[in-house]
């Protein structure tokens, strides 16, 4: 792992002090004479062994020449250490405040201006990475911490760049674009980072055990993960001797330990994330810059001011961080809601257009990741379907041909691109408790739904931003297709809420028949 924060930093302790290879060679002597070398001869390091075989002759445990897998005089052993590279020397300094009091607004009005320097960012997605560098150094105030997802549909959008950018700015940063399991939790129980994942589309990928990790690591009660340690139990004063339980019996017995998972994280990807993690996630997507949009190379980031005054605004409010209660915008689902309540509460804080702009981020970002959700999206079309279709039935084989018109669709992701099937579709609409059912339209009888299974279904699913650029969107064709006549026939109470009312049956059949 590295990072490349100016203040916070991962270090690289020297590989060796000569800088060549009698230094190296050195070194591993020096290290097989101490009995310490990590791969050299006599030592008990990982792979050690001065016997005669391929694995040893003594009998210890990879130690004393003792049955090393690559013991003996074979690739590691001898003294010359193999690898003699050090390890790595992880450092996260804290960042000094400010020496005078800040105003939120400035400060978050900097953010931006620095983060446009170097991004050309989507609408709304600089004021959100405002809010959420500063809420790096406010997130252990609050019991939930903020996740930003930031996606791409190619290479060369500009998601590692944000990484990047975000790394300078951030409290505590640690990057990785590729991090195991043990390796996560971790890094977050010792270190406490703001952690910023990139090529997230390679590395999560099939990795149900990490992803599952992400996904209950926004919340602290929840955010832990149990495993097993073999490392000597801590021991209380007074409960026996310092360094009594450092033997190898006392390690070896194994005892459960608790390890947290809880830290602001970006997550950044080709294509879409997981969508259980997604959902817990304010997503940004990237697009590639146009010709004429220029960025400051990333050299002339100055990172350590703004850090520093963003660490002295929450110093200076951090009773006020932990109690505030931020007002939620209506249409925010539970969990969209307590995503952007952390960010709600510092935009609150710090005055001036900034609550209001916070809400309207909220509002619009949020609008914009549900109109990519697959599911989403497949309920919205059902739901239209229904509202031009004939009555309040409609069988199996006439919803999936009216759904394979509907163009390209997040839905179709689900199925790689292909059309829908009466088969698949039922597969979909099975765990949100709805089924096919024979139904009669005139003389005939078949597989179908009917629209009254549907509507509690569309009114918890269906965001009501999605219902109303729906009735938009009717309204303008239907005034394109017959004028203004047939565009009062369309009127709001109709798609008040999804499972309102449908159209009028004359008004459906014109429509069929169109």
């Amino acid at each position: 792992m590295s990072s490349v924060g100016t203040e916070n930093r991962l270090e690289l302790l020297p590989e060796n002090e000569g800088g060549n290879e009698n230094s190296q060679e050195e070194s591993a002597a020096r290290a097989a004479s101490n009995g310490e070398g990590r791969y050299a001869g006599g030592g008990v390091g990982e792979s050690p062994g001065n016997g005669t075989g391929a694995n040893g002759t003594g009998a210890g445990d990879r130690a004393n020449g003792g049955n090393g897998t690559e013991g003996g005089k074979g690739w590691r052993g001898n003294g010359k250490g193999h690898r003699t590279r050090s390890p790595v020397s992880v450092e996260l300094p804290p960042v000094e405040p400010w020496p005078e009091p800040v105003d939120g607004k400035e400060l978050l009005d900097a953010l931006v201006r620095e983060l446009n320097w170097f991004v050309v960012f989507p609408k709304w997605a600089a004021e959100t990475f405002a809010l959420w560098i500063l809420h790096t150094f406010a997130f252990t105030l609050r019991e939930l911490t903020t996740y930003i997802g930031i996606e791409s549909p190619e290479k060369e959008c500009g998601k590692s760049t944000v990484i990047t950018v975000l790394s300078r700015l951030v409290n505590r940063a640690v990057v990785s674009s590729n991090i195991s399991p043990s390796a996560f939790f971790r890094v977050i129980e010792e270190l406490e980072p703001t952690l910023l994942i990139d090529e997230a589309d390679t590395n999560l990928r099939g990795r149900d055990e990490l992803t599952g990790i992400l996904n209950a690591g926004y919340t602290r009660s929840t955010a832990y993960v149990w495993r097993i340690c073999y490392d000597p139990a801590p021991v209380a004063e007074g409960e026996g001797e310092p360094g009594a339980a450092e033997g190898r019996g006392a390690a070896s017995a194994g005892r459960p330990a608790r390890y947290s998972c809880w830290c602001p994280k970006a997550i950044a990807a080709i294509g879409h994330l997981h969508p259980t993690l997604a959902s817990r996630c304010i997503l940004i997507r990237m697009h590639r810059k146009l010709e004429g949009e220029e960025c400051e190379r990333l050299k002339g980031l100055k990172a350590a001011e703004l850090q520093r005054k963003c660490a002295r605004f929450v110093r200076d409010h951090a009773e006020e961080i932990a109690s505030a209660e931020p007002a939620i915008p209506r249409g925010l689902t539970n969990r969209a809601a307590d995503i952007w309540e952390p960010l709600l509460a510092l935009a609150d804080l710090a005055g001036g257009p900034w609550p209001e702009l916070a809400r309207q981020a909220a509002g619009g970002l949020n609008a914009r990741a549900q109109a990519h959700s697959p599911i989403g999206s497949l309920l919205l079309d059902i739901l239209m379907s229904f509202v031009l279709g004939e009555g309040d039935r409609l069988f199996s084989r006439t919803l999936v041909e009216r759904l394979n018109r509907a163009g390209e669709r997040p839905w179709m992701e689900l199925r790689k691109g292909k059309g829908a099937t009466e088969t698949w579709l039922a597969q979909q609409l099975r765990p949100y408790g709805v089924h096919s059912r024979t139904v009669r339209i005139g003389e005939q009888v078949a597989k179908g739904y009917m629209r009254e299974d549907f509507q509690d279904v569309f009114k918890r699913y269906i965001p009501k931003s999605e219902v109303e650029a729906l009735k938009a969107e009717l309204a303008e064709r239907a005034r394109v297709e017959a004028g203004s006549e047939a565009a009062s026939a369309v009127k709001p109470a109709e798609l008040t809420e999804p499972g309102g009312p449908q159209a009028p049956p004359g008004e459906q059949e014109k429509r069929t028949e169109s």
